[in-house]
């Protein structure tokens, strides 16, 4: 052994501090990269080939083989770049101080140090003597025993990378999807799957109600819900997209919300299939979104300009009652533009109760569509978790505005069921009949139009009587011989109200409006007008 030691040169060392560095990083990157990895980029290649690395130095060491140190530097480079690639989109969240991609940017930087660290000492050991006598030469026996030693560390490392994928493949046997069960949750194999072969239109031409079954007969292995996010601004939009994946290996969903960014208050659905293990057998938990049907009746598949992401990759959480998660960017507004989504799931509990909070919900008027904007309900799965559900989701009965008084009203929402109350008072309106200067064609034009006054929601209007152009505004303030209203972005205007042979009457004084637009506004003079009242309800 002395004289072993006595014959190595600093390339040698060198490669040897390189091992040292290597198995280190590698241990603590097998031990915490699936909690420190930024969001779906999860994996233990780079560990293994650090680990590769490690075991080749140390068995270069006591075996001298020509271009030791280069074979060294490809494979800890080749570490370097798998690192880097995996990890690098944790100091995005960094620089635009936001979580976004997630991960813990601390260790990161520790895994990517080591990797660096490894090969530049591999490769300034290229430019050392590895031995003094500068030679590395090698007998029979020493290149035996290496290739034994070199065999049973890949071996081993080939072990640590396949620990987590030691499932069955895809197809074996005759093991079907409902009896592929585990602590998990339903699996699914990619060739089991019927709907990997299903076209986007034959999904959407799936009744909605035949969905709606699905989930009310329990036949939903997993479900997935989250919130569009605006990583550059850490703004949480109420809009939400959800996810439920059937035992049959269908995907059904919709991406819905009240009147926001993105949410527009409409409903688009979303279709595709799920699989658990991929078409090499693989353990690999992935959504596929085959396209949307979206509010307008436009069928939008994916991988189109606008669209979803196509695969959604399913990673390992610890994040309340919910144990995966993703992210996935998903096409808005007609698929315009897209947004990022973050969801989380949890394999399915039905629905055991709801309660609502409707302490925010405005009074309604005769003639008013029931509006659930307000509301806030929370529905309680079987396994306790607690879901905040988008009252949009739910159907209500009991509602009417026809009369005035105190209603009942229910709520349902996959079999279980609310009830609360609503109060529905009379419509108070006016409506004058005039000749108001309405913007057409960019200048403002005198014409016959009627004002509406509704003073029950506090709101006023301007039409013309062939319908050509209209204006709204906001009742501020009723006086006894006066209106305080604001038109098309006036300022506020003080209309005179007084009673004359015709019957009531209001002149709107001579003001500036704002017409507003993309990229533009422009303002107009509109000089005074007077209208009479025609009914008075």
């Amino acid at each position: 052994m002395n004289k072993l030691l006595k014959n190595k040169a600093s390339g040698s060392y060198l490669c040897l501090a390189a091992a040292v560095v290597a198995l280190i990083t590698a241990i603590v990157f097998l031990a915490t990269q699936e909690t420190a990895a930024p969001l779906g980029h999860t994996g233990t290649l780079p560990g293994v080939v650090l680990l590769v690395g490690a075991a080749a130095s140390l068995i270069f060491f006591f075996v001298s083989v020509p271009f030791s140190a280069l074979i060294q530097a490809v494979i800890y480079n080749a570490a370097l770049y798998l690192v880097v690639v995996q990890l690098y989109f944790v100091f995005a969240d960094v620089i635009n101080h936001v979580t976004f991609a997630g991960g813990n940017a601390g260790l990161c930087v520790f895994y990517m140090a080591g990797a660096l660290v490894a090969a530049l000492l591999s490769v300034i050991a290229c430019f050392c003597k590895q031995t003094q006598a500068g030679n590395a030469k090698a007998d029979a026996k020493q290149l035996t025993a290496a290739g034994a030693v070199a065999v049973a560390a890949v071996a081993c490392v080939g072990v640590v990378s396949l620990q987590e994928n030691n499932q069955p493949a895809a197809g074996a046997g005759d093991v079907t999807v409902a009896e592929q069960t585990s602590t998990e949750g339903v699996s699914m194999n990619y060739a089991d799957n019927a709907f990997v072969n299903t076209s986007l239109e034959d999904m959407v031409a799936i009744p909605q109600e035949t969905w709606l079954e699905k989930e009310e007969n329990g036949e939903v292995a997993y479900y997935f819900e989250g919130q569009y996010t605006e990583g550059f601004s850490t703004i949480v939009d109420p809009a939400c997209l959800d996810m439920y994946c059937y035992t049959d290996g269908s995907m059904h969903g919709t991406f819905s919300g009240p009147t926001t960014s993105v949410g527009g208050g409409v409903v688009s659905q979303v279709y595709g299939y799920w699989y658990t293990y991929d078409e090499s057998g693989e353990k690999n938990f992935v959504v596929h979104i085959s396209g949307n049907l979206d509010a307008d009746g436009t069928v939008r598949p994916v991988n189109t300009e606008g669209g979803a992401d196509a695969d959604v990759y399913i990673f390992d959480t610890d994040h309340g009652a919910y144990s995966w998660e993703a992210s996935l960017s998903y096409g808005v507004m007609g698929g315009g533009f897209t947004r990022n989504i973050n969801i989380y799931g949890q394999t399915y509990a039905p629905v055991q109760s709801l309660t609502v909070d409707s302490s925010n919900l405005r009074t309604f008027y005769t003639g008013d569509a029931f509006d659930a904007g307000d509301l806030v309900v929370t529905a309680v799965r079987a396994n306790g978790a607690e879901e905040t559900i988008w009252n949009g989701r739910l159907t209500y009965t009991g509602y009417d505005s026809d009369t005035t008084g105190t209603k009942t009203v229910t709520g349902h929402f996959l079999g279980s069921t609310v009830t609360f109350e609503v109060n529905v008072e009379e419509l108070v309106t006016e409506n004058y009949t005039g000749s108001y200067e309405l913007v057409q064609g960019e200048q403002p034009t005198a014409t016959e139009a009627t004002l509406l006054v509704d003073y029950s929601h506090k709101v006023c209007s301007i039409t013309a009587a062939d319908g050509s152009a209209s204006i709204s505004g906001t009742l501020v303030e009723v006086k006894d011989d006066a209106l305080v209203l604001t038109l098309n972005g006036s300022e506020q205007l003080e209309v005179p109200m007084v009673e004359t042979e015709s019957g009531k009457q209001v002149t709107i004084p001579a003001h500036d409006e704002v017409v507003s637009g993309w990229g533009y506004s422009n303002t107009y003079s509109i000089g005074e007008s007077t209208l009479t009242i025609v009914s008075a309800e």
